[in-house]
């Protein structure tokens, strides 16, 4: 019962603003630092979102905060810090993931989006 009751918060999330959702993106395949982060954000969008110094620290923090993300420590490099996805920013990511696709294929069925088609 806990864990449907997780899942339902984890609902409640969602949709993610563009921000946390593409900072979580782009933490998905491994821990990155910040400026790693925003190049990421700029490739996984093709260039139709971009972050800045000031959102990128602001999402960072919240989504620390929210248990979504954490702080990998390294020693000997105190300056650089890096951050990775937890289990549950990975499950609500995903759950991101299966609710935009839902839309997707919600449109396709109503012949609402015509991919590659122009009037």
């Amino acid at each position: 019962m806990e864990t449907r009751s997780f899942d339902e918060s984890l609902l409640e999330k969602l949709p993610l603003p563009t921000a946390s959702f593409f900072v979580l993106f782009a933490l998905a395949d491994e821990e990155k630092h910040g400026y790693r982060i925003m190049q990421d954000i700029r490739e996984l969008s093709e260039g139709t979102f971009s972050i800045g110094p000031a959102t990128l620290y602001t999402t960072i923090k919240k989504l620390t905060e929210q248990s979504l993300i954490t702080e990998v420590l390294h020693s000997g490099d105190e300056r650089r810090r890096t951050y990775a996805l937890t289990s549950t920013g990975k499950r609500l990511l995903g759950a991101e993931f299966r609710r935009q696709q839902a839309l997707l294929d919600l449109a396709r069925h109503r012949k609402l989006l015509k991919i590659g088609e122009q009037k």
